[in-house]
C-alpha cells in the first residue's frame, strides 16, 4: 500500500504544480481579469497538467515497481536523481515560460531551444544584468521547492514498518497492481480514450487568446514544438493538391516586367530590429522617436501597407533576402540541408559580378545565421568579432553606429567600377536597449529606437555626399514588430505592419505606394528594379508590378495570417478555426487561399529536406 500511496502523492504532486504555476502566469499577466476567468484557465488547463503528470510519475511508478524487488541504497539515489532531473526541468520550463511570454506572446515552445543552440551567448544576450542573476536564482529555488516533496515521499516509503522479507506472493500482488497503475497513465498522458489526442489546442476555451495561452502546459507545448518540428512534408494538409496547387498558382507571378531594362546599380539593403510603423510620426503614437525614418519615408518610395512574415529575426532574414515565407512552427535558418539551398538577391547579384557583404554587430552564427548567409551568396560576413573589442559595448555585441561606420569605409575604399550588394542587419533596438553614450529619450526603448534612428539617419547622408549615391538604391525596411507598442498582440493586423523605404540615386521621385505587400517580396522587387530575373524566387512578387497579385501572408507559431484589397483573415492551427478578421465576405476564401499557401510552402520545404 505505501508503494500505491507514493505513487498516487507523485501523480497528484505534478497536477498541483501545474496548476500553481497557473496561479502564478494569471497573477502576471491576467490582473485586469476576474476570478471567474482565473477559473476558467484551471479547470481548462487541468488536462494538460494532468498528461504533464502522466509522463513524471510514468517513470516514478517504474522506479517503484523495482523498488519492491530491490530496496539497497541505490535505489534511493536513482529515486532523489530522477526526481532532481524532473523537479529541474519543470523549473526551467515553467520560469522561462514565465519571462518569455512577455516578450513573445505564446507559450514555450522550440524557439528558445534553436537559438540557445547556435550561440548561447545571444541568446543571454536579451537579459538585462538583473534578469540573468534574478532568474537562474529563481530557477534552482523553484526546482529545489519541487524537489522537497518527492524527497519526502521516498523518505516516507523508508519509514514503512512492512517486513523486508514479505511473501513472495504478496510482492508479486503489489507488482501487478503497481504495473497496472503505471500503465495505466497512458489515459491521462494521451487525454482520455477516445481517438483524438493531447495537443496545445486541447485546453482552448475562450475567444481571448491570452486566455487560451494561460491554460496551456508550458512543460506540454515544449514538448510538442520538439517532437513535431522535423514532420515537415506531412504537415498542414489542408486540402487535396490540385485544389491547392489551383489557389497558390492565382497568388504568384516570377513574370519580369517586360518594360523593365537593366541598370547598374549598388544596393544598400538595412534590415532594422524591432522597428515598426508605430514608432513613426506617422501613425500617431509617439512623436519625436525616428525623425530621420519620417523624413526618408517623404524621399523615396514608401510603402504605407507593407508586413512582417513573422515575428524573429530569422524568419524575416530568409523572408527579406531569400523571399521565402515565414513557417508557423519552426526555423528554416536553423535547417542548413534547406537554407544554405534557397535562392537570395546574395546569390542572384553575386553571379553577375556583384561583391555582397552582410554586416551585423552580433554574433553571426546566432540560430545558423552565418551558414544561411554564406550558403546562399554572401562572399563576406562581418560580425561581432570582426570588430575590436573595445566597440563590443552592448550585451548584444557592437552598437549599430561602429557598424554603420565600417560599412561607409568600406564603400569609400570600393572599387567604384565594380558593383557591390551590401546588407546590415542593425540590433541597437534589440532588448536590453543598452545603446552607448545616447539619452534623448526617458523610456529605455524608445531611446534604442532613437539611438537607431539617429545612426541610420547619419549612415545616409554620409552616403549622399558620395559620388556613389548616384548610382545607389537604399532599402530600409524592419525585421518585425519588436516591444513597440507595448502590449504585443499577435492576433492583431498592426503586429505584422512596418514600412519599406527605398530610397538613393535610382529613385527620381518620392512616392507613397499603397501596394499591399510583404517581406518576401522585396528580392523580386529589387531585383525586377535591377532589370534581372526572378523567376527562382517563387513566392515573391515584384511590388511596382500593377499585373502580379498582391497581398501579404505571416505566420506566428501556430496560425497564419492573409491581408489582400478585400481585408484579412488569421487563421489559428491549434483552435482550427478564424481567430480575427475584417468584417466582410471574403473571410472564407482568404482563409482557403492562405491554407493552400501554407500546404504548398511545406511541400516545398519538404522536397528540399529529402
Amino acid at each position: 500500500m505505501t508503494n500505491i500511496k507514493a505513487f498516487l502523492s507523485t501523480f497528484l504532486w505534478w497536477i498541483i504544480v501545474g496548476v500553481i504555476t497557473k496561479v502564478v502566469f494569471c497573477l502576471t499577466y491576467l490582473g485586469e481579469y476576474g476570478i471567474a476567468d482565473w477559473m476558467q484557465v484551471m479547470w481548462h488547463g487541468l488536462r494538460l497538467d494532468i498528461s504533464i503528470a502522466g509522463y513524471l510519475t510514468l517513470v516514478a511508478g517504474l522506479l517503484l515497481i523495482v523498488r519492491i524487488w530491490w530496496r539497497g541504497k541505490g535505489m534511493r539515489w536513482i529515486w532523489h536523481v530522477w526526481s532532481g532531473i524532473a523537479a529541474l526541468v519543470c523549473s526551467l520550463g515553467y520560469v522561462s515560460n514565465l519571462v518569455l511570454y512577455g516578450y513573445w506572446r505564446f507559450p514555450l515552445d522550440n524557439t528558445p531551444l534553436l537559438y540557445i543552440k547556435t550561440s548561447p551567448a545571444d541568446a543571454m544576450a536579451s537579459m538585462t544584468t538583473a534578469q540573468m542573476v534574478l532568474v537562474p536564482i529563481v530557477i534552482i529555488a523553484v526546482a529545489a521547492l519541487l524537489f522537497l516533496p518527492q524527497w519526502w515521499i521516498w523518505r516516507s516509503l523508508e519509514k514503512e514498518k512492512t517486513s523486508r522479507r514479505e511473501s513472495l506472493g504478496k510482492r508479486i500482488i503489489t507488482a501487478v497492481v503497481m504495473l497496472l497503475l503505471t500503465a495505466s497513465l497512458i489515459i491521462p498522458i494521451r487525454g482520455g480514450v477516445d481517438t483524438g489526442t493531447n495537443h496545445t489546442g486541447s485546453v482552448y476555451f475562450s475567444t481571448d487568446i491570452l486566455l487560451n495561452h494561460a491554460a496551456v502546459n508550458p512543460i506540454f507545448s515544449f514538448v510538442e514544438a520538439v517532437t513535431h518540428q522535423e514532420n515537415i512534408s506531412t504537415r498542414y494538409r489542408y486540402m487535396e493538391d490540385n485544389e491547392a496547387l489551383r489557389l497558390f498558382n492565382e497568388l504568384t507571378d516570377t513574370t519580369l516586367r517586360s518594360s523593365a531594362e537593366k541598370h547598374d546599380y549598388n544596393v544598400v539593403l538595412i534590415c532594422m530590429e524591432g522597428f515598426s510603423r508605430y514608432i513613426m510620426s506617422e501613425a500617431g503614437h509617439v512623436k519625436g522617436v525616428t525623425p530621420w525614418l519620417d523624413k526618408y519615408s517623404q524621399e523615396g518610395l514608401y510603402f504605407s501597407r507593407f508586413y512582417a512574415n513573422s515575428f524573429r529575426t530569422d524568419r524575416a532574414l530568409v523572408a527579406v533576402l531569400s523571399g521565402l515565407p515565414a513557417q508557423p512552427t519552426m526555423s528554416v535558418m536553423d535547417m542548413p540541408r534547406i537554407s544554405t539551398s534557397l535562392p537570395s538577391i546574395s546569390g542572384s547579384l553575386g553571379k553577375i559580378g556583384y561583391d555582397t557583404h552582410f554586416y551585423y554587430g552580433g554574433d553571426a552564427n546566432y540560430s545558423n545565421m552565418k551558414s544561411y548567409l554564406m550558403g546562399t551568396g554572401f562572399q563576406h560576413v562581418t560580425h561581432q568579432f570582426d570588430f575590436d573589442k573595445k566597440l563590443q559595448t552592448g550585451k548584444w555585441g557592437v552598437a549599430d553606429g561602429p557598424v554603420y561606420d565600417q560599412i561607409l569605409a568600406d564603400i569609400k575604399s570600393f572599387d567604384s567600377s565594380k558593383r557591390f550588394f551590401k546588407v546590415m542587419m542593425t540590433g541597437s533596438s534589440h532588448e536590453p536597449f543598452d545603446v552607448p553614450d545616447y539619452h534623448k529619450m526617458q523610456q529605455p526603448e524608445l531611446n534604442a529606437f532613437s539611438y537607431a534612428d539617429f545612426h541610420l539617419g547619419r549612415f545616409v547622408e554620409s552616403m549622399k555626399k558620395l559620388p556613389q549615391w548616384k548610382n545607389t538604391m537604399v532599402v530600409i525596411v524592419p525585421d518585425h514588430l519588436g516591444c513597440w507598442p507595448e502590449k504585443i498582440d499577435n492576433y492583431k493586423l498592426w503586429r505584422y505592419e512596418i514600412p519599406l523605404i527605398m530610397l538613393g540615386g535610382m529613385i527620381t521621385e518620392p512616392r507613397k505606394m499603397e501596394t499591399i505587400g510583404s517581406q518576401i517580396d522585396i528580392s523580386a522587387t529589387i531585383l525586377a528594379m535591377l532589370g534581372l530575373p526572378h523567376d527562382e524566387f517563387m513566392y515573391s512578387k515584384d511590388l511596382l508590378d500593377a499585373d502580379a497579385p498582391h497581398f501579404a501572408f505571416f505566420t506566428f507559431p501556430d496560425a497564419m495570417g492573409l491581408i489582400d484589397s478585400t481585408g484579412y483573415a488569421i487563421f489559428d492551427n491549434t483552435q482550427k478555426t478564424v481567430a480575427a478578421s475584417s468584417a466582410d465576405k471574403s473571410v472564407d476564401d482568404r482563409t482557403k487561399k492562405s491554407k493552400a499557401y501554407l500546404q504548398k510552402l511545406y511541400d516545398y520545404l519538404g522536397e528540399i529536406n529529402k
